[in-house]
């Protein structure tokens, strides 16, 4: 129930974005939903990066998702809901250039049965380098006045987190769709250390049946960390080309580990990953997954940047690299290692050890050529997706 919560939120706000924006280059918040800073405050999208943002940097968030539904009648309002879902949302800051951030967002939910934590979303943005998607520059956040207008209330004042006492200002902001969005910020640092995202949704009445859907997250600062990055310099390969669509096939397989006998469950798999943007230390595009199920299957915003471990490439610096752990992360328990790498390519793994375990093979030009995706809800059920670069 906690994993459904969590998932009904992703979704919702994953169609919020696509109204709003049709590729990586748009604003976003870690809650996913379109961050109006800027475009209440032009001079953020102008203003230098925050000191502590770099180039590897990654925030943890704590994440408490729900959802509700209320049907309401002559007779009065019956109310429903989800049992509130907890996850982790990670974003990582992969590259920085030409006045833009690229990030990589991940969210995590605790298996239910031994609470490791498995991916279960990504999405990549492209963001001023003046309010990202987790910071603002807090030169600009401290000039602006309390008086905002009706839709974006902004105060001043404390707020305690881990125990310790920090200085804030404080955004809500209310649109027209019926989305409240709130954002504290730290006025030293100009990180987001608090935020909430709540939406609701009317139907038509229906025999007289009013049905209204809400959605809620409270994301809070959990850590703040720069990420291992064996590699210190490298760009964009010269065959990532604006236009250019990567094609992988494969299947999907399905099996249940307590019935060794019953042979898997096999069915076809799929995915594109179109390149939009090239820049010099990143590349935009957008990715679609293709199941025998799906007439027309949603795509996902993607960024592969110089900072980002399991991207889909990496700099010729990996083929020299050695096996062994690159990166642990202390939050998600997900370690990321080189397993192989040579002249030919190299094997990158990243896993909790438990239930999650992703193997990607970059070739010797650093393109991502081969993944497997295997990962386990609890003893129950386990599923593999192997894909393959075909065109």
């Amino acid at each position: 129930m906690k994993k459904k919560a969590i998932l009904m939120v992703l979704l919702l706000l994953a169609f919020c974005q696509a109204a709003l924006a049709s590729d990586a280059a748009k604003l976003t918040l870690p809650s996913g939903m379109n961050n109006p800073m800027t475009i209440r405050y032009p001079e953020l999208a102008n203003a230098p990066a925050p000191a502590l943002v770099e180039e590897g940097l990654r925030a943890t968030y704590e994440e408490f998702a729900g959802s509700g539904r209320e049907e309401t009648t002559e007779r009065g309002t019956h109310t429903s809901g989800e049992s509130p879902g907890v996850g982790l949302v990670q974003v990582d800051v992969v590259a920085l250039e030409g006045g833009k951030a690229a990030t990589w967002t991940s969210t995590y939910a605790p298996d239910p049965t031994n609470g490791a934590m498995k991916t279960i979303n990504t999405y990549g943005s492209v963001n001023p380098v003046g309010c990202g998607d987790f910071w603002c520059n807090p030169a600009v956040l401290r000039s602006i006045p309390d008086n905002a207008g009706k839709d974006l209330a902004v105060s001043r004042g404390t707020y305690d987190l881990n125990g310790q006492q920090y200085d804030v200002i404080r955004f809500y902001y209310t649109s027209s769709q019926g989305i409240v969005l709130g954002m504290i910020y730290d006025l030293d640092t100009g990180i987001m250390l608090h935020h909430t995202a709540d939406f609701a949704s009317s139907f038509a009445p229906e025999n007289g049946v009013t049905v209204t859907r809400k959605q809620n997250a409270i994301l809070t600062l959990r850590n703040l960390r720069q990420v291992n990055i064996p590699w210190t310099e490298g760009s964009v390969p010269s065959w990532a080309v604006a236009g250019r669509v990567l094609s992988y096939q494969g299947q999907h397989a399905f099996w249940l580990p307590q019935l060794p006998d019953v042979a898997p469950t096999l069915s076809a798999l799929g995915s594109q990953l179109a390149i939009q943007d090239v820049h010099d230390r990143f590349a935009e595009g957008r990715q679609q997954t293709y199941t025998q199920d799906a007439i027309q299957p949603a795509y996902v915003p993607m960024v592969s940047g110089v900072a980002q471990l399991m991207g889909f490439w990496v700099p010729n610096e990996a083929l020299s690299l050695g096996p062994g752990l690159v990166d642990s992360d202390p939050d998600t328990g997900m370690k990321v290692s080189v397993i192989q790498s040579g002249p030919e390519g190299v094997i990158m793994e990243k896993t909790n050890d438990v239930n999650y375990k992703l193997l990607a093979l970059y070739d010797a030009s650093g393109k991502l050529v081969q993944t497997s995706l295997e990962t386990y809800s609890g003893t129950a059920a386990a599923q593999r997706d192997d894909l393959q670069l075909t065109g």
